[in-house]
């Protein structure tokens, strides 16, 4: 069994009094977890691992250390915090280190599942039965995952913080496919804090009968096409966009769509972007990796960019306020919007494909990479339900379509924002909370296959 929230916060205020440096930050991240996959309509592993990670940063005038270990007695700790003292000593001194931040009030709500934390290994073989039936009783192959996680994480450091939180999350994929030439397949996936709000069979349906309809996939014309996203393709787009152009470190310095425009209405108006750790819907830590509040930032404010996220250390380099967004040091990539949010529109998805006399429905994306950063050029491809809509209406399944397509451009032509809202993610400190996009232009370059 994991350690609680509050024997981490113990831990965390423990390390930062052995370290024996100007300033001292420790972090304390306690998790419980398990994962059951299955392919071939079959459960083929069952793991489950608990496990308890201590880093300590430390802070030599202006050199900084870090040094981490899950070997927890005091011998441990002890050697742990010697070695983030001697990395620091050994570091170049860095003159715009601002110092470790002071403590702020932080809200803790309770997002955790009694359901999530009783989810065992029984309880998800019965989850998996009912994703897999839809599947199985259509003679399709079913194949995904069922994960739990739940997890702690405590920040102490030398000038007073000392905030903790427990957290659970529950996610469930499934890939249905069928066998054969001709053989389509459909996706579909689930996100919360609690157990109690999977439902499998749905979530087996669904990919279920995406499969059946995507048999005998017909080619498409490369092409400008009227496209739209389904939420799991547009939480792609947010992620990009958040990883290229929404943080302090690509902004500051100079490589960032954002550090060009901010202020300016570079999208469509009727798109409005925040990183919302506190909202309702959302999963993870309400602190960042400093034990910071995390604020709510507005990213893109109906169409107008904003941002970006901020850490201490941003903050104080670009004088700005600091937002809440620190990563586990050392971090490479400064800041980043774990919880970004997409404003909901006032338009049914059914409504948004009424609207299309002639366009492309695409469920979601894969193998996206990036070409051009600074426009959010990406490539990839379409997976998993890709439909022309024709006259108002899903018609013909498509083969899966290769696309290069910069994402300020298509997201300048919103032509509608979904009401429905759905969260798409890893688990993993965040999700993305993302409706549905129809967008005026989007290009294809061809097929897969």
């Amino acid at each position: 069994m994991r350690l609680s929230a509050e024997e981490c916060r113990a831990l965390a205020r423990s390390a930062v009094s052995m370290t024996q440096a100007d300033q001292a930050e420790a972090v304390v991240a306690a998790t419980d977890s398990a994962l059951t996959r299955f392919a071939d309509n079959r459960i083929h592993q069952n793991v489950a691992e608990t496990d308890t990670q201590l880093s300590v940063r430390a802070v030599v005038g202006t050199r900084i250390g870090v040094a981490s270990t899950n070997r927890l007695d005091d011998a441990g700790v002890a050697a742990c915090c010697e070695r983030a003292v001697a990395s620091a000593r050994l570091a170049p001194e860095d003159p715009g280190f601002p110092g470790l931040p002071s403590p702020e009030a932080v809200a803790t709500p309770d997002r955790t599942s009694a359901a999530t934390r009783a989810f065992d290994a029984e309880a998800r073989a019965e989850a998996v039965r009912g994703i897999i039936a839809p599947s199985a009783r259509r003679e399709l192959v079913a194949a995904g995952t069922v994960g739990v996680s739940d997890y702690a994480v405590a920040i102490a450091n030398s000038a007073g913080v000392d905030v903790g939180m427990d957290v659970t999350d529950v996610r469930a994929t499934v890939l249905s496919m069928g066998v054969g030439p001709g053989a389509g397949s459909g996706w579909s996936s689930f996100l919360g804090i609690s157990a109690e709000q999977l439902e499998p069979r749905t979530l087996g349906e669904h990919a279920a009968e995406t499969a059946l309809r995507t048999r005998d996939a017909e080619d498409l014309d490369p092409g400008v096409y009227t496209v739209l996203l389904a939420p799991e393709a547009v939480a792609d787009l947010m992620d990009f966009l958040g990883y290229l152009g929404f943080g302090a470190k690509s902004f500051a310095e100079g490589t960032a769509f954002t550090s060009h425009h901010e202020g300016e209405p570079l999208f469509s108006g009727s798109l409005s972007i925040a990183d919302d750790a506190l909202a309702a819907e959302a999963l993870g830590l309400t602190f960042d990796f400093e034990g910071q509040p995390k604020r709510v930032t507005p990213l893109v404010d109906a169409g107008v960019v904003r941002g970006p996220v901020t850490d201490s250390y941003y903050a104080a380099k670009l004088g700005r306020e600091n937002t809440g967004h620190a990563l586990p040091a050392p971090n490479p990539y400064g800041p980043m919007p774990l919880n970004v949010a997409v404003a909901p529109g006032d338009t049914p998805t059914a409504s948004m494909i009424a609207s299309v006399e002639r366009g492309v429905y695409v469920s979601r994306f894969h193998y996206v990479n990036v070409e051009d950063p600074m426009r959010v050029v990406l490539t990839g491809m379409t997976r998993d339900g890709t439909f022309t809509i024709e006259n108002g209406k899903l018609a013909r399944p498509l083969k899966n379509l290769r696309f290069t397509q910069s994402a300020l451009d298509a997201l300048a032509g919103v032509l509608a924002v979904s009401k429905e809202r759905s969260l798409v993610g890893p688990a993993e400190g965040g999700a993305t909370l993302v409706p549905a996009l129809l967008l005026e232009r989007w290009a294809f370059t061809g097929q897969t296959g």
